[in-house]
């Protein structure tokens, strides 16, 4: 990734290191918020990424290395699908128990530690009562729309 302190893409004036206090996006089912994001900001204002390439690095993090490590159903069936417990093999329920939010702390390299809440719909396992996500590909389907909607949020500016 590039220098912590760059200059403003848009005016090329100074830039400071901030953290975004937090800032959420939602593409139903899910919501991520972003905690203590690591941005530039200038003195107009000016709000970017600390690397051009910092939003496609978070985004295949979080659905290559940190979804799936979430707890979540196994599909199953070539027709008809239906998720079951990853533990027992139990089916799960078609409607939701509750929304839960997973926390994902983020260590990339170049960038100071931030947290991503991922909160969605989970179904409790009615044979080991665990709690899981349905479906881990509806999950990344989703990721990249909440994630540009929490960039949003923030106030972070696109670059051109």
């Amino acid at each position: 990734m590039g220098a912590q302190n760059r200059p403003c893409p848009s005016c090329r004036g100074d830039t400071t290191l901030e953290k975004v206090q937090e800032a959420t996006g939602r593409e139903d089912p899910l919501a991520v918020t972003l905690r203590g994001l690591p941005v530039l900001r200038c003195g107009e204002g000016h709000v970017h990424f600390t690397a051009v390439d910092f939003p496609l690095k978070l985004l295949e993090h979080l659905v290559k290395e940190d979804e799936k490590e979430l707890p979540h159903a196994q599909k199953k069936g070539i027709i008809f699908k239906h998720f079951h417990c990853e533990d027992c093999n139990e089916e799960l329920q078609a409607k939701p128990d509750h929304r839960h939010v997973f926390e994902v702390e983020m260590k990339m390299p170049d960038v100071a530690p931030f947290i991503v809440d991922l909160s969605m719909p989970v179904y409790k396992c009615g044979g080991c009562g665990k709690q899981q996500i349905h479906n881990l590909d509806e999950l990344k389907e989703h990721t990249p729309g909440a994630l540009a909607r929490a960039f949003e949020a923030a106030g972070v500016q696109r670059e051109a």
